[in-house]
């Protein structure tokens, strides 16, 4: 795993490749794949955006002016992740969250799929880069 850590702009940006996991961890991650690849389909020209769902409650986000999804408040304990494919030619994906706040997230090849979470409270983006569908499932 690859970790960046910007002062600046306040994003902790990892990467993740399949080919480096543990064979424990590999386990772990091959349980749920051939489920996880059906369930989040992407085409080859696409990358797949996970935006942790409790970290945008309440919130609307809006991705390159285009499409927009938001994540109401409930009282389930464990929220998952809000799936959202993104063209690859489309190039800079821009996120604009409903209270103002916006930022960048650049694509990185080899990685097609994109966690996101952002802390509200320390205002930290936390980016995490896979060359596999990483799930959290819903509890």
């Amino acid at each position: 795993m690859l970790s960046f850590v910007s002062c600046q702009t306040k994003k902790i940006i990892n990467s993740t490749k399949y080919e480096n996991l543990s064979s424990e961890k590999k386990q772990e991650v091959d349980g749920y794949l051939a489920d996880a690849k059906k369930m989040v389909s992407k085409k080859d020209n696409e990358i797949v955006l996970l935006f942790q769902y409790n970290c945008f409650f309440g919130k609307k986000i809006t991705i390159n002016n285009t499409y927009t999804k938001d994540f109401p408040k409930s009282d389930k304990v464990h929220y998952g992740q809000s799936i959202v494919n993104f063209s690859k030619n489309l190039g800079e994906i821009k996120i604009k969250l409903s209270d103002g706040k916006s930022f960048s997230i650049s694509q990185k090849k080899g990685y097609d799929y994109i966690t996101i979470c952002y802390n509200e409270k320390s205002e930290i983006l936390y980016i995490h880069y896979y060359d596999y569908p990483k799930m959290l499932i819903e509890e």
